[in-house]
Parts: C-alpha cells; sequence; structure tokens
C-alpha cells in the first residue's frame, strides 16, 4: 500500500518575559484568537489538593532528569513546564497504552487523563494570580487544516481546560500558514521569540498546529532607591570554567539577607522577584564540577532543596549577566526517560484527535523540539521557551522509531531555576558554563 505522510507540529508552549525584536511576516488575514484566564484579584498562593501537590513533585522530578538528559556542557536553557503542558496537549489526542505512557512518564500515575487536565487547567487560572506585578498568562490555540476536522470531544477538552482558541484554516498556501502562526507567537510573546516557523517548514500534508505560550515578565524585588542590582555595581569580573580556562564577564553584585541553602556539596541562592512568590534560584557546586551536580539533581528532590532555606547571614552576591539561546531536539531524552509506544509507527494510539477519514490512518510522534531564550540583568529577567511536538500519520504501519556571612559568587559554572514558591513548580530550567 502506498504510504502517505501527514505531518502535525504541534506548537505547544511558548514561554516568555519581556518584550523586543521583530521579525518581518507576510499580512496575516484572519489571526488566531488570544484567549487565557485574567486574574482580577490576587491569590495569596496556588491552592492545590494533596494529589495535585504530588503531581508538582512529580513533575519536578521530571524537570531534573530533563535537565540531566540535555545537558551539554554549554550555556543552556530548557522549560520542564512548557514540555509538560506540551505532552498534556498531546496526550488528549492519544488512547490506551500510549496515553498511560504519557501519563506516566509526566508523574500522574493511574489517575487518568480527567486528573491531568483538571490540574493542567487549576495551574493555568492560579499561576497568574499569585502576583500581580508579575506578569504571567498562559495561552493555546489549535490551527486545523479544514480537511482534517478535530473530533467534537477533543475540541471541547482543550478548550475547556486550556482556554484554547480553535481555528480552522485552508492550507493550501504555506505561506499564510506560517503568517499566522508566527503573527500568533509574536503577538503572545511580544516578539522575544521571533518567527517560530519558515513557509517552508510547512508540509504539502500538515494537518494541524497546536500552540501554547506562556508568557512571563517580572523585575528583580526591590524599591527605586534600593533595588537588587544597580547598573553601576557591575563590572568585570573573572569566571573560570569547569576546564580551568578563565573569562572576563559582566558581574551584577549585591548584598542582602538572602535566602539561601547548604547543601551536600553545593550552595543554592534565592533571588526573589517583584513580591517575592516567583524567584531564581542558583545552584552553584562547591567544587568547580557541574558535571557531577547536573547528576546529582536528577536524583534530588527539589522539595527537600526548598525546605532547606535559611535567611541567618548577609549574603554577598555576584552573579553574571548572561543571555542564552539554544534549540534542542528532545527525541534521544525523552525516549530514554520512558516515553517509548509514542514514537514508534505501529504501537503509537493517537486516535482521539480527528475524526475518522475513509481509510485507516496511523500517527505517531515524529519529533519533539524546544527552543529556549533567556535574558538575566540588572533590572529582571526576560525568558522564552517554544515546544513543538511533530507528528506523523501514515495509511500504514511504517518503521518504528526508538550574621555571619556568605560568600555566593556565581564565578564558575552553575545550575539556574527560575520557579513559584508557593506551588514549588519549577518554569525554568539551565546552566551557565561561561562559554
Amino acid at each position: 500500500m502506498r504510504k502517505i505522510n501527514i505531518l502535525i507540529t504541534v506548537f505547544i508552549m511558548i514561554t516568555m518575559t519581556a518584550c523586543n525584536g521583530f521579525f518581518d511576516r507576510e499580512k496575516v488575514k484572519n489571526p488566531i484568537e488570544i484567549t487565557f484566564p485574567t486574574p482580577s484579584e490576587a491569590i495569596t498562593k496556588v491552592t492545590l489538593t494533596p494529589t495535585q501537590q504530588g503531581y508538582v513533585e512529580a513533575g519536578n522530578g521530571m524537570a531534573f532528569r530533563f535537565l540531566d538528559k540535555m545537558y551539554n556542557g554549554d550555556n543552556m536553557i530548557v522549560s520542564p513546564l512548557s514540555l509538560q503542558y506540551a505532552l498534556a496537549m498531546t496526550a488528549n489526542g492519544a488512547s490506551g497504552e500510549t496515553l498511560q505512557e504519557i501519563i506516566d512518564f509526566l508523574g500522574y500515575g493511574n489517575d487518568g487523563i480527567a486528573a491531568l487536565n483538571a490540574y493542567c487547567k487549576t495551574m493555568l487560572e492560579q499561576l497568574p494570580a499569585v502576583d500581580l506585578d508579575v506578569t504571567l498568562k498562559l495561552t493555546d490555540a489549535l490551527l486545523v487544516n479544514d480537511q482534517f476536522p478535530l473530533l467534537e470531544s477533543f475540541r471541547a477538552t482543550v478548550q475547556n481546560n486550556y482556554y484554547a482558541a480553535v481555528e480552522n484554516m485552508d492550507f493550501s498556501s504555506p505561506s499564510q500558514v506560517a503568517a499566522t502562526i508566527n503573527d500568533w507567537a509574536k503577538r503572545n510573546t511580544n516578539g522575544f521569540i521571533d518567527k517560530v516557523i519558515e513557509p517552508a517548514e510547512i508540509s504539502a500534508e500538515a494537518v494541524a498546529f497546536l500552540m501554547n505560550a506562556l508568557y512571563f515578565k517580572a523585575k528583580w524585588a526591590g524599591t527605586e532607591y534600593e533595588p537588587m542590582f544597580r547598573e553601576y555595581g557591575t563590572r568585570e569580573d573573572t569566571f573560570t570554567r569547569t576546564d580551568k580556562s578563565t573569562v572576563k564577564v559582566p558581574m551584577m553584585n549585591n548584598m542582602q539577607y538572602h535566602a539561601y541553602a547548604e547543601m551536600d556539596g553545593y550552595k543554592v541562592l534565592a533571588l526573589p522577584y517583584a513580591n517575592g512568590k516567583f524567584k531564581m534560584y542558583i545552584l552553584l557546586p562547591d567544587e568547580n564540577n557541574l558535571d557531577a551536580l547536573v547528576s546529582k539533581l536528577a536524583t534530588t528532590s527539589w522539595k527537600s532543596i526548598l525546605s532547606s532555606f535559611k535567611r541567618d547571614a548577609e549574603v554577598y552576591v555576584k552573579l553574571p549577566k548572561f543571555d542564552i539561546e539554544n534549540k534542542f531536539n528532545l527525541n534521544d531524552a525523552l525516549q530514554s526517560l520512558g516515553l517509548q509506544n509514542a514514537f514508534v509507527s505501529g504501537k503509537a494510539q493517537f486516535d482521539m484527535m480527528f475524526q475518522p477519514k475513509e481509510v485507516q490512518y496511523y500517527y505517531w510522534i515524529d519529533r519533539v523540539i524546544q527552543k529556549a531564550r533567556i535574558s538575566v540583568a540588572e533590572w529582571g529577567t526576560e525568558a522564552a521557551a517554544v515546544t513543538v511536538v511533530e507528528m506523523a500519520g501514515a495509511t500504514d504501519v511504517g518503521p518504528g522509531v526508538e550574621p555571619k556571612r556568605v560568600y555566593f559568587y556565581a564565578d564558575h559554572p552553575f545550575v539556574f531555576v527560575i520557579g513559584e514558591s508557593t506551588s514549588g513548580t519549577i518554569l525554568f530550567e539551565g546552566t551557565y558554563t561561561g562559554k
């Protein structure tokens, strides 16, 4: 039987924190609607059930295992929260063993897809309301080839649980499809992530794009008169890389009673944004051995780190200003972490997304890509991530794919994490190596 390849590029996570940048694009005739929950008043904390608190822990455990798989000795940034939302959206189109595989990977055990959706909806609604001085919004949308209508059950699920706008269009013009996607991405990231996809990347057989945007913008905690970091306090200083070579980097300086923790072989510093609910955590190895720290974190509980913080000393801080941007193919990492059947034609079960066709189609995840960027400076932090799940389909089964004082000088490679403190959720993580 002649095989017909169908590509579903599933764009599921664009995460962001400030506005710069511009990219040229074709004029968009019908822009995708932007829908997301907007908090009207602040809440004191994210309220989760004991079971959902377990989901946070499981997700953070996955985050550190994911970091261990992706770390390659260089500067890097990834978003485990982006990946979680990407796979959660994808899971709603799966069934059987494939669905359970994704749920297990995300840490939801036997609780099922309904529990996954309820948790994602809760976080989507509550995270933006924790600190109204931090701009945080999660936005979802589906751009669907009008020749491949969605199952109504799938449409209802993504609309009700993910506030997703569903738009249908003629996919015969790749430039229009790319322009529509890029326009949506630009409007949801204020241009921080510019052009997501080129017209040449749009397959003639593409059937849908599922997109999620997480927007984050925050200043460091402090006041106009007592900011966290002052620009005139930033000066060139020596940074020692893992190979013992040195480089001069712009180093920000601060001295306050910061929360810090002294762990086995590394120290952790918490630097708050705005009103203190969101923080950047710097995990600095005692010895200049970032590889060992990343490996240790793969079996470390984030909750145990958070419970170790104290605030009993003036902490002298040196922290580099840095900008990191990277793009990864996540296939190998995800398969090594337990996602197996979802990548195998003939084994993957993705029959819950589209209405049946006249002939049988088999769908599987072809690749998962994440592009991310972060900038850390005196004013605060901006960061963004795009997770792309590309799915393939065919009419037959193809080949498978398998007063004391603490000196916290971040003058050698370290791990960084951006997290929300009331739920303990990790949004971003990465490494800075001075390269």
